[in-house]
C-alpha cells in the first residue's frame, strides 16, 4: 500500500488485530493486517477468557524513512477511540535511543493537539530488541507521529499500539486507614486485580503462562513514576488498565513490571500476579530481591499530591515491618555498593525517574517510614552471636594452595541473624578483600571474618563469609570458607563475627600459625624454544612452544583471536571437574586444552576446559523465564539463559557451542581485572564475552576474557 508524506515517500503501513498468529513481518504476537487505502476499522477481537475492559490496535510503518532528518506520517484514522497510545522501534544499525518521536491527536482529523515528545522508556526486564516510548495517555480517534532520525541511525520499523481502557469496573472505596503506632504497620487498603479490571487472558499465550512467575526474598523499595500525564481522570483505574496492557501486550511482558501502583487519590493497586516477593520487571537485573512501587504521574517539576505520598509511605512501612527491612539501611545489592534499602529508580540505573520532584520528596518519606517501623525495620531485640571454634588447616601449605577455614556459630539472641555474600565455600585469593571484590558491607547483616597479624592494609578482617541461611534463634551452623595462599610468609590468622556497620560480637577466636613456602617450577616460566621441530611454533611473546595435536586445534579453532598465546608448556594436570583423572594440559590467555587419547582421531581429541564454570563456582546467576527466539536471540533450556544482538552473532561467528559452550549468565555490568574498566559482560561455560561499544561495528566490538591468564593468577603462576 502506497501512502504519500510530507517529504513524498512511500511507507508500508499495517493495522493490528489480536490473536497469536505471526504476522508477515514476525514482530508481534498479535497479527498484523494490510491496510485498505488511509484508514481502517480498528478491530476488537476477544483477548482471553475474561471480560475484555482493554481494546488495542497497532498502526506499523516499514519504509520509506530518510537517512537522515524528518519523517512525518500522513494522519491515521484508527478507526475507534482510544485513550492511550503506545509506540515501539526497531532499527537496522545505530543507536535506538537517539531517534526522536512526537505525537499528536484529533478526534475529528482536522483539529490536532499539540505535538508531545516522548520520551525512550527502557525495558527493565531485557528480553527484547526493541527500543519502547513512554505511555501517552492522550485521547482521540485520529493520530500522526513525527519522527526526528539522527544520521548514522538506519530505522527499521516504527510503531504505535492503541488502547481503551476506558471500560471497566470503578474499584471499590478504601476503608478509612487505621491509626499506625510505632514499630508496627498494618496493612493498608490494596486494590485488587480483579476490583481494578486486569484481564487476565492477556497473561497468557497459546494457554501457557507468558511470564512465569519467580520468586526472591524483598530487601529493597525502589520509587518509580510511571512518567505519563498528570490528567487526574476520575476513575484513575483507567490509567492502571492502560500502563498493564503498555507492559503486557505492547511490550510483550504478559503483565505489569510494577509491584504496585498508587494513584493521584491515593488508591493502592495490585501490580505484577503472584503475591509478595514476586519477582516484577522494573529494573532490570535489580528485579531480583526488589519491590518496584510506582506513582502515577510524572514527576519531572510537578510534585505527587498529598494523598499519594501519603498511600506511599503506608505502603512502604508495611513492606519494611513484613519482609525486615531497615529502611535507613545501606548496602551491596547485586552489583552496586551502599544502595539505599528505600531508593529511587534513578540511584541504581542511569534515568531520571521518578523525576526531579518525585525524587525530592523521598528523603522526607524514608523518614515518615522510620517513624513509623522504627530504625531497624519492624525486627524487635536485640541480636546475639557466639563463634564457638575456628579451625584452619593445612598449617603448613605452598604458595598456590588453599587454606581451608571452619567456624562454628550459634544465634545465641532472640531474633533471626540474616547474613550476605559470599556464601560457605568461596575461594578469596591472598590480597583480595571483600571490598575489592564488591562484596561491601550490608547494613546490620552478618559475617564471619578472618584477619591476621602483619595486616599493614586499610581494610580490617579483608576475608569475610555469609552463614549461608538467616539463622534463627538457637540455631547452629558451620560453615567453611578458602583463602588461596601466594606469599611466601609465615602469619597469624584468627577469626571474628561481625554485624556490619554495628559492631564486632567476636574476635581474636582460633589464632593459628600459618606457614607458606615455595613450590616446585612456575609453570609460566620461559621455555627453550623447540621450533627445529616443524610440528610446533614458538611464541616469542610468552617464551612457550605449542604442537602437534594442540596446535592443529588451535589454528583449525580461531588461533590468537579466540584463545591468544600459550602461557605454559604441556603438562600433566588432575581434572578440576574429575580429581580422579589426570589430562596432558596447556594453558592460553583465554582457555586451557585438555588432551584425551582416547578420542585420538576425532573432534574430541582436544577439548576445552570449562573456564568460566570453574571461575564462577562461587557466584550465583539467576536464571530468566523462557522467551520465544528471534533471528538476534536465542533461549537455552539447557542453562536457563538467553543469548542476543552482538554476543550471539560473535557466538555464532566464532565456533559457537563446541568453542564457548552454553551461556551460564545474562549480560550484567562487570569491572575487568586486568584495565579495571567496567564492561557489559556474559559468562559461559568456557569464557566471558566482553562488550566494548567504542569498537562497535568492527571485529573487536565483542572481546573474549583473559581466563585463562586470571586461572594462572589464582594459581601463583602469574603475578
Amino acid at each position: 500500500m502506497k501512502n504519500q508524506n510530507s517529504e513524498s515517500s512511500e511507507a508500508k503501513t499495517y493495522q493490528s488485530g489480536y490473536g497469536n498468529t505471526t504476522s508477515e513481518s514476525g514482530r508481534s504476537r498479535r497479527s498484523f493486517l494490510k491496510l485498505a487505502g488511509s484508514s481502517a476499522a480498528l478491530l476488537a477481537l476477544p483477548l482471553g477468557v475474561s471480560t475484555v475492559f482493554a481494546k488495542s490496535g497497532d498502526w506499523i510503518t516499514d519504509s520509506g524513512f530518510p537517512a537522515s532528518g524528518i519523517y512525518l506520517s500522513p494522519v491515521q484514522a484508527v478507526g475507534a477511540n482510544f485513550n492511550s497510545v503506545g509506540s515501539y522501534w526497531e532499527v537496522n544499525s545505530g543507536d535506538g535511543n537517539l531517534l526522536g518521536v512526537q505525537l499528536r491527536v484529533s478526534s475529528d482529523g482536522t483539529t490536532f493537539s499539540d505535538w508531545q515528545a516522548v520520551s525512550v522508556d527502557p525495558d527493565e526486564r531485557g528480553l527484547t530488541v526493541r527500543f519502547y516510548g513512554r505511555l501517552l495517555f492522550v485521547s482521540g480517534s485520529y493520530v500522526q507521529f513525527r519522527l526526528n532520525i539522527p544520521a548514522g541511525l538506519s530505522l527499521k520499523l516504527f510503531g504505535l499500539g492503541f488502547v481503551d481502557s476506558s471500560a471497566g469496573p470503578v474499584p471499590p472505596q478504601a476503608p478509612a486507614p487505621r491509626f499506625l503506632p510505632a514499630g508496627k504497620a498494618n496493612r493498608p487498603y490494596i486494590i485488587s486485580r480483579a476490583d481494578w479490571g486486569a484481564n487476565e487472558g492477556l497473561r497468557y499465550s497459546g494457554g501457557q503462562e507468558i511470564w512465569p512467575k519467580e520468586y526472591r526474598p524483598a530487601k529493597v523499595v525502589v520509587i518509580h513514576h510511571s512518567e505519563t500525564p498528570n490528567s487526574y481522570d476520575g476513575n484513575p483505574a483507567v490509567d492502571v488498565r492502560g500502563i498493564y496492557y503498555y507492559h503486557a501486550v505492547t511490550k510483550g511482558w504478559g503483565d505489569i513490571g510494577y509491584n504496585y501502583l498508587i494513584d493521584w487519590k491515593g488508591n493502592i493497586y495490585e501490580g505484577r500476579t503472584g503475591g509478595e516477593n514476586v519477582v516484577g520487571g522494573h529494573a532490570y537485573q535489580y528485579n531480583y530481591g526488589s519491590v518496584g512501587i510506582c506513582m502515577i504521574g510524572s514527576f519531572a517539576a510537578t510534585s505527587p499530591t498529598a494523598a499519594q505520598l501519603d498511600a506511599l509511605v503506608k505502603l512502604i512501612a508495611w513492606e519494611c515491618v513484613d519482609k525486615n527491612i531497615d529502611p535507613n539501611a545501606r548496602f551491596f545489592f547485586v552489583d552496586r555498593n551502599n544502595v539505599n534499602a528505600l531508593t529511587g529508580h534513578r540511584e541504581i540505573i542511569n534515568t531520571t525517574c521518578p523525576g526531579d520532584a518525585g525524587f525530592a520528596t523521598i528523603a522526607t518519606t524514608r523518614q515518615k517510614v522510620s517513624a513509623i517501623v522504627g530504625s531497624n525495620g519492624g525486627v524487635q531485640g536485640t541480636p546475639n552471636v557466639a563463634l564457638n571454634s575456628v579451625t584452619f588447616s593445612p598449617t603448613a601449605l605452598k604458595t598456590g594452595d588453599l587454606l581451608k577455614i571452619e567456624a562454628a556459630i550459634t544465634n545465641t539472641g532472640p531474633v533471626p541473624l540474616e547474613s550476605q555474600d559470599p556464601a560457605p565455600g568461596f575461594i578469596y585469593d591472598e590480597g583480595q578483600t571483600y571490598e575489592s571484590l564488591n562484596l561491601a558491607k550490608e547494613s546490620g547483616k552478618f559475617r564471619f571474618a578472618v584477619d591476621f597479624s602483619d595486616n599493614t592494609t586499610s581494610t580490617s578482617h579483608p576475608y569475610r563469609w555469609g552463614f549461608g541461611k538467616t539463622l534463627a534463634p538457637g540455631e547452629s551452623v558451620t560453615i567453611t570458607g578458602f583463602i588461596r595462599m601466594h606469599t611466601v610468609r609465615q602469619i597469624d590468622m584468627f577469626g571474628g563475627i561481625i554485624q556490619e556497620y554495628v559492631k564486632y560480637f567476636d574476635d581474636n577466636i582460633g589464632t593459628t600459625r600459618i606457614q607458606t613456602a615455595t613450590p616446585g617450577p612456575n609453570r609460566t616460566d620461559r621455555a627453550v624454544s623447540r621450533a627445529s621441530d616443524p610440528n610446533i611454533i614458538y611464541f616469542n611473546e610468552t617464551g612457550h612452544n605449542l604442537g602437534y595435536a594442540f596446535r592443529r586445534y588451535w589454528a583449525a579453532n580461531g588461533g590468537l583471536p579466540i584463545f591468544g598465546y600459550p602461557l605454559t608448556e604441556e603438562f600433566e594436570e588432575p581434572s578440576p571437574t574429575e580429581p580422579s583423572k589426570t589430562f596432558v594440559v596447556q594453558y592460553f590467555q583465554r582457555n586451557r586444552f585438555e588432551y584425551h587419547p582416547e578420542f585420538k582421531g576425532t573432534q574430541y581429541e582436544v577439548l576445552l576446559g570449562l573456564l568460566g564454570v570453574q571461575l564462577t563456582t562461587n557466584r550465583s546467576f539467576f536464571k530468566v523465564a523462557p522467551v520465544p527466539n528471534m533471528p538476534d536471540r536465542i533461549y537455552f533450556n539447557e542453562t536457563g539463559h538467553t543469548l542476543k544482538a552482538s554476543f550471539y552473532r560473535y557466538w555464532k561467528a566464532n565456533g559457537g557451542l563446541p568453542v564457548f559452550g552454553y551461556p551460564i549468565s545474562e549480560e550484567f555490568p562487570e569491572r575487568n581485572p586486568d584495565d579495571g574498566k567496567t564492561y557489559t559482560v556474559q559468562y559461559f561455560e568456557r569464557n566471558r564475552f566482553e562488550y566494548h561499544p567504542d569498537n562497535a561495528g568492527t571485529q573487536y566490538e565483542v572481546l573474549l576474557g583473559l581466563l585463562g591468564t586470571q586461572l594462572c593468577r589464582q594459581k601463583g603462576w602469574l603475578t
